[in-house]
């Protein structure tokens, strides 16, 4: 936490000394300042939401834990953010001021994105035969090593890729709410008998742990 209130103070730093007005020699560092505060505090003002992308897209390393100590002062950076795009906006261009602001938000646009792909996967899965199967489960999961909207992503295309996403006609993963970290991921599951129900748990639950989440069975009702 000590280390990422240095990289906060030193964005605030940089925001700062991006708006001295300085001889030509100067703006040219004033302007290569401002540049990186276009990146830095985007991403703080994100919870690094594009850098916990990246983690997930090429690794199993699970949740980096930015959100965690983010999260909470992310209602103070966005401000702050938002008042430096518009100070800053003479010495940027405008692809500079959009990368800007599409990092910071990334969050939300994330959360869209999710809602958006896990509709058209439930209208998608509605329309096979799974219908014809004897039996039907819900599940719900807990995954405490969840921490951000990026890893409520990652978990989501972990379940949709398994070797039984076919079986899967529904699901949705989402952060419990609260201090640290925590997400449960609920799932509506079918097969011919309790075996296959049983080997559907276990290959999304392997699917999650090949993600880099912890993952554990916190209820089954079966139909």
């Amino acid at each position: 936490k000590a280390a990422m209130a240095t990289i906060i103070y030193k964005s605030i730093q940089l925001l700062l000394a991006s708006r001295i007005n300085l001889s030509s020699a100067g703006r040219i560092s004033s302007c290569h300042q401002s540049k990186i505060t276009a990146l830095v505090l985007p991403l703080l003002s994100s919870s690094c939401c594009a850098v916990q992308l990246v983690i997930n897209a090429l690794s199993g390393w699970g949740c980096a834990g930015f959100n965690t100590v983010l999260g909470p002062v992310r209602p103070l950076l966005l401000p702050l953010l938002l008042l430096s795009t518009w100070n800053l906006l003479p010495q940027r261009s405008l692809g500079w001021t959009a990368l800007s602001l599409f990092l910071a938000f990334l969050p939300e646009l994330m959360y869209i994105f999710n809602s958006i792909t896990r509709n058209r996967w439930k209208k998608q899965n509605n329309d096979t035969s799974w219908q014809n199967n004897a039996l039907t489960a819900n599940i719900q999961l807990a995954i405490p090593t969840m921490g951000c909207i990026a890893c409520v992503n990652k978990i989501d295309t972990s379940i949709r890729q398994c070797e039984s996403a076919a079986s899967i006609t529904q699901e949705k993963s989402w952060l419990t709410e609260g201090p640290g970290k925590g997400g449960m991921a609920e799932l509506k599951i079918s097969g011919q008998s309790t075996e296959d129900i049983d080997k559907v748990i276990q290959n999304v639950v392997t699917a999650i742990e090949n993600a880099g989440f912890e993952c554990k069975t916190e209820r089954l009702h079966i139909d």
